[in-house]
């Protein structure tokens, strides 16, 4: 069997249709979403989005780099899709599941060490 790779031009269409839909779905979306959470004084959107970037960048500067855990483009939408949309609040899934166990079990370790190199300068 032989695959045909793609034509150069259909892959600059998917890679900007990818490009636009992360800029769209992860990062305009939410700020706009974050935005009028906080004008209308809305705590419960207020909370969702902070989670939602909390999440995102806990991925982008810590899993990303150093994991070197990237997903195909089509997972990338896909998993934007899941930690944003209101309906599926994947953030707040991630977040009461791996980063509220991580904080209970570490936050008195790191905050002596905090208040030790505090003290040391």
């Amino acid at each position: 069997m032989n695959i045909m790779p793609m034509p150069p031009q259909l892959v600059v269409v998917a890679t900007t249709i990818h490009k636009l839909s992360i800029l769209l779905f992860g990062y305009f979306i939410p700020a706009l979403s974050s935005v009028k959470a906080v004008v209308h004084k809305d705590s419960e959107a207020y909370h969702q989005w902070s989670t939602y970037w909390l999440i995102l960048h806990l991925y982008i500067t810590i899993l990303s780099p150093i994991l070197h855990l990237t997903l195909h483009p089509i997972f990338q939408i896909l998993a934007i899709l899941w930690l944003s949309l209101p309906q599926y609040q994947g953030a707040s899934v991630v977040y009461e599941r791996i980063v509220v166990p991580w904080v209970d079990e570490y936050e008195t370790k790191v905050d002596e060490a905090v208040d030790e190199a505090h003290r040391g300068v």
